[in-house]
């Protein structure tokens, strides 16, 4: 019998929350409907698969804003919650939930797609291509020595006041930052602990927020506490799950009030930007140490023309590129005509300058890896000469892409 593919009904939140989990091998899910329906909306865009009345594969995507380079944002799909059952694997059916997802995405004017990937090999052949990059630090917090000490007042704070002033610094951020999508009233309730998913333990950590002089938040940081001793001596080390500024003295401020916590032997944090500034805010650079970097936020072109135009560049050049998409969502041969003043992208019958394959432009739209490197790799190719360094120049950013909201 084939199976049976469509949007789940509200009576099925419950069955396909276990679906989702149990695809992740983690088969213990406490029944909530309640928060399986909040955090499952709006469900028509969880899509399932059935073997009779049984969820074997799950799909979810939900409406985002995703920041640009220049700081314009456009509507996008996310993608989340992908999972089969080990018993239905290999049978297309995934590619055929994700490829009717990208077609609706595309049909709801979302010119492109953006997800987190579980495992790097899978999203290439849907047309994804990875964007941002994520670091991981760790600091020696009893070496560390301030040459930035940053501005402001640090205090402790309670959930419901972090969750009145984050939000608002985090919109400044998320602007000023391609690569960051916006985050809504549930993931912030749920951020912030006013919400606990039923299987969640307590937030046990601790809640900073740095204010300017005029008493403004201008950042926040959330840490846990890891008690360590050995031979009367202190190694407590502080784990950052956030921290997050909207200017760069709330960010030094933060950092410092950290490595100055009594008892602290060691700082790490996740989640962190390819241009994190806390190495530099040190006297001794070397005390902080870049401990992994990987690969974050992949991004599905889908209107190649809306995409290219509503971004911003620092230089001015043209380029002709065959955009070359399996799945033909975004095909077709584009002319970019770019100023630091603004862009037009718009179909064209010259002759390409250069073919990219629709992964490839999505790896490189945000302005995170740079066209030649990926020239170089293989990923693209260039038929007028010279071609390849105008896209280069044209497409690289100035800020490093950056996603620190999960999803």
């Amino acid at each position: 019998m084939p199976l049976e593919i469509r949007p789940i009904e509200p009576d099925e939140v419950l069955a396909y929350r276990r679906a989702v989990r149990f695809g992740f091998s983690t088969p213990d899910t406490t029944d909530d409907a309640d928060w399986a329906s909040a955090m499952f909306d709006p469900i028509d865009r969880c899509i399932a698969a059935f073997d009779r009345d049984r969820i074997v594969a799950t799909l979810r995507s939900f409406a985002t804003e995703l920041t640009l380079p220049g700081g314009a944002t456009v509507p996008a799909g996310a993608l989340t919650a992908v999972t089969c059952h080990p018993t239905h694997r290999r049978q297309g059916v995934l590619t055929q939930m994700l490829g009717s997802d990208l077609a609706a995405s595309r049909a709801r004017g979302e010119p492109c797609g953006v997800l987190i990937a579980a495992e790097y090999p899978i999203y290439g052949r849907f047309g994804y291509g990875p964007a941002t990059v994520a670091t991981a630090w760790e600091l020696d917090a009893r070496a560390a020595n301030f040459a930035n000490r940053g501005a402001g007042t640090v205090e402790f704070a309670d959930d419901e006041t972090l969750r009145k002033e984050a939000p608002a610094i985090f919109d400044r951020v998320r602007r000023a930052r391609p690569g960051m999508i916006d985050r809504s009233e549930f993931v912030w309730d749920y951020r912030c602990a006013i919400r606990r998913a039923p299987d969640d333990k307590p937030w046990s950590g601790f809640r900073l927020l740095c204010r300017d002089d005029d008493g403004m938040a201008q950042g926040w940081a959330n840490y846990t506490f890891e008690d360590k001793w050995e031979g009367m001596r202190s190694f407590d080390k502080v784990d950052v799950v956030d921290l997050c500024a909207a200017t760069p003295e709330a960010e030094a401020r933060l950092w410092r009030f950290l490595a100055e916590l009594d008892l602290v032997a060691t700082i790490a944090a996740a989640d962190r930007p390819l241009d994190d500034t806390l190495p530099w805010l040190l006297h001794d650079a070397r005390v902080a140490k870049c401990s992994r970097t990987h690969d974050f936020v992949w991004v599905r072109p889908l209107d190649v023309a809306h995409l290219l135009t509503e971004r911003a560049y620092t230089t001015a050049g043209q380029v002709v590129i065959d955009v070359v998409d399996p799945q033909g969502f975004a095909n077709g041969r584009f002319r970019l005509d770019a100023t630091a003043d603004g862009a037009t992208c718009m179909p064209t019958s010259n002759s390409a300058d250069l073919t990219v394959p629709v992964r490839t432009l999505g790896a490189v739209v945000l302005g995170g890896h740079r066209v030649r490197m990926l020239h170089t790799a293989g990923w693209l190719d260039e038929h007028t000469p010279g071609a390849v360094a105008v896209a280069d120049r044209l497409l690289a950013g100035d800020v490093a892409p950056w996603c620190n909201t999960w999803f």
